[in-house]
């Protein structure tokens, strides 16, 4: 049986997965495991709302957590709250206190993210946890798309992983939109430090991909979806 290593980090994904006292928004919408955030600006920052929602009967006082999972060469990100922090900072030193039935707001808490300029992906993962283990996260894909395929971007209607959690077998399950001939798209499957543990070629823009995870580690991973170099969504793997 293979030796459970779960981090801190690692912890609080688990325990995301069950709660349902802090909601995540963006435009007024529920956010699920995954947001695609793509940039308007390449030479300047770009700001991310993103709604932090009190659901509970309690007060919570919920520290930010940031966990960079792929970063473009020359880029940064940050968040603020009620002060911007250095981009090398990855918990908030305060907390974000939260009322019954509070929202954020947007001047008191929001993320940045600088693309220097570069075309791809950057992926981050915010978690935002209480003493009382009520908590939230959302992996975040900051994308820019460079001139000439703007009018062509690959969406995800499904993907998907069966069983999850999984112990020696996964299968993903994908279905694109704007698919076209000669576009090449694959699997890819990281730890939580960005190491790059699994990667396969996909095909078509319907179909499914079983991948062998015996020897991983228990723990969090996460799946990607890219599509001609460029990372279309991005999820959790719980590997047992």
């Amino acid at each position: 049986m293979k030796k459970l290593v779960l981090s801190i980090l690692a912890m609080a994904f688990t325990m995301t997965a069950f709660s349902q006292g802090i909601n995540l928004l963006y435009h007024n919408a529920p956010v699920g495991d995954t947001l695609n955030f793509y940039c308007t600006n390449m030479e300047d920052e770009n700001q991310l709302d993103l709604i932090v929602q009190n659901n509970t009967s309690d007060s919570v006082y919920l520290r930010v957590v940031k966990d960079v999972v792929s970063e473009l060469d020359g880029s940064y990100n940050t968040f603020c709250m009620g002060n911007c922090y250095d981009p090398s900072v990855t918990t908030s030193p305060i907390t974000l206190n939260l009322a019954p039935g509070e929202s954020s707001d947007p001047s008191t808490l929001h993320f940045i993210y600088y693309p220097g300029n570069q075309y791809g992906t950057t992926t981050v993962v915010y978690s935002f946890t209480d003493e009382r283990s009520e908590s939230a996260t959302v992996v975040v894909n900051y994308i820019t798309l460079s001139e000439g395929i703007d009018n062509h971007v690959v969406n995800a209607k499904a993907f998907n992983a069966y069983p999850n959690p999984a112990t020696s077998q996964v299968t993903v399950q994908y279905d694109l939109s704007n698919w076209q001939p000669g576009d090449k798209s694959r699997l890819v499957v990281t730890s939580l430090v960005g190491n790059q543990v699994r990667a396969t070629n996909l095909s078509g823009a319907t179909g499914r991909a079983t991948l062998d995870i015996s020897d991983l580690v228990a723990g969090i991973y996460f799946y990607s979806l890219e599509v001609n170099g460029q990372v279309v969504t991005t999820k959790k793997l719980i590997v047992k």
